[in-house]
């Protein structure tokens, strides 16, 4: 043990029914620790898309504290709702870049950010149109590098959401959950900030970020 984080590791039997939940951008810790103890997960890409939530964000934390980040999408007029699975990206923007340099400013001090940039980087920078696809490919690189072994698959079925995904999803919503202290780079300045972009957990913890999931206690979100 180096010091970044003080606890036990503890081993919890995976749920082998299959829950929905939302696309997000870079998923936040509680839905990557919800994920860890699933055998199966469906993304629901027939809800309706709302604002004020992860769908198009992601929150690290910075110099001058924390930072929402938000992919631009291309408006619908307002007489229609677009689903998830129709909402595009827009690139007029510079968007990746500018979040990129947020992405570096935060954790190129980190232990282990410059450990997973450059994988980081081929995907952040790979040019798709539908912002499922993008979210689902960065979900996909954050699995692997948590060991997090769930079958991800879609689905278009009529929507039957468990609290649980709302919750996750929502911006506005604090997951009741209890999250470990570990180090984080700006914390000797704002404290320790729970719950951010699962980047942050793997910039400040590495090939640790598993053990670090797996002591989170998943069970307050599914009373």
């Amino acid at each position: 043990m180096d010091g970044r984080f003080l606890f036990m590791y503890k081993n919890e039997e995976k749920h082998s029914v299959s829950i929905e939940i939302i696309s997000s951008y870079i998923p936040n810790i509680a839905t990557m620790a919800f994920l860890s103890r699933q055998e199966k997960a469906v993304i629901q890409t027939d809800a309706f898309y709302q604002k004020q939530t992860y769908r198009n964000r992601t929150t690290i934390a910075g110099a001058n504290g924390i930072i929402n980040l938000s992919i631009p999408v291309n408006r619908s007029s307002k007489e229609v709702r677009l689903k998830d699975n129709e909402v595009s990206i827009n690139y007029d923007e510079q968007w990746q870049n500018n979040h990129w340099k947020s992405f570096k400013s935060a954790y190129s001090s980190s232990p282990f950010f410059e450990y997973y940039e450059n994988g980081l980087k081929e995907v952040f920078f790979t040019h798709k149109s539908n912002l499922i696809d993008f979210n689902t490919s960065l979900l996909y690189l954050f699995l692997e590098w948590c060991e997090i072994e769930v079958r991800i698959s879609m689905s278009q079925e009529k929507v039957i959401f468990h609290p649980t995904t709302n919750m996750l999803i929502s911006s506005k919503e604090v997951p009741p959950l209890a999250f470990p202290k570990y180090t984080q780079v700006f914390d000797n300045k704002f404290g320790f900030l729970p719950n951010l972009s699962i980047l942050d957990l793997v910039s400040n913890l590495g090939p640790e970020s598993s053990s670090y999931l797996n002591l989170i206690d998943i069970s307050p979100m599914l009373e």
